[in-house]
């Protein structure tokens, strides 16, 4: 159970001390129809943002900058998994999701490493596997078609930036490669590599 930032009950899977998942990687039928059907879902906070931002900047509740979770919380809207969470929001031209694995958070949280270490790690194997990914901010405030992730996001491990005209391509692509190939096999990894560093 979470809270929204504005004091409403959100439930939503448990995320603080979960042990190595398999089921992680497997994709919810249920889950990825409602993506698929743009049937969106009011989003918490999970447990996880909030320690990963107390650890980093003391009291999250005062901080007013647009990157906050207070921020990136408010009414937000987006899609649940079985390893998170995609939150979707829209600016000008654009539409914008970010994703969250708050599973993996947890994981690394209670490893010693950070939000920057997953992000890192996440984006380091996201890179190998798809094309459509640019360090490089320019082409993407550029864009005029298509899609691009970059490894910037304030709650996510990647942000994925669509052009509007490109909204149902994206989707299909997301749901069909992303969703169900790609990032099963990164968690995979990452979530071996976390465990066996703890052993």
């Amino acid at each position: 159970m979470h809270f929204n930032v504005k004091g409403h009950i959100v439930l939503t899977a448990t995320t603080k001390h979960m042990p190595i998942n398999k089921k992680l990687t497997l994709i919810n039928t249920g889950h990825l129809s409602q993506f698929k059907e743009r049937e969106k879902q009011v989003i918490g906070i999970p447990e996880c943002i909030l320690e990963e931002y107390s650890l980093g900047s003391g009291s999250i509740m005062s901080d007013d900058s647009k990157t906050s979770p207070l921020k990136q919380y408010d009414a937000a809207e987006g899609f649940e998994f079985n390893w998170g969470h995609i939150l979707e929001r829209r600016a000008d031209k654009y539409i914008i999701w970010d994703f969250c694995f708050t599973q993996l958070l947890s994981q690394y949280l209670r490893s010693g490493k950070r939000l920057s270490d997953l992000q890192r790690a996440f984006y380091y194997l996201l890179e190998r596997k798809i094309a459509c990914t640019t360090r490089d901010i320019v082409p993407v405030l550029t864009m005029q078609e298509g899609w691009k992730i970059i490894p910037c996001s304030s709650v996510g491990a990647f942000t994925l930036i669509i052009h509007f005209t490109q909204e149902e391509g994206a989707r299909k692509w997301v749901a069909h490669d992303l969703l169900c190939q790609v990032i099963p096999e990164i968690i995979n990894e990452l979530q071996n590599d976390s465990s066996s560093a703890n052993r």
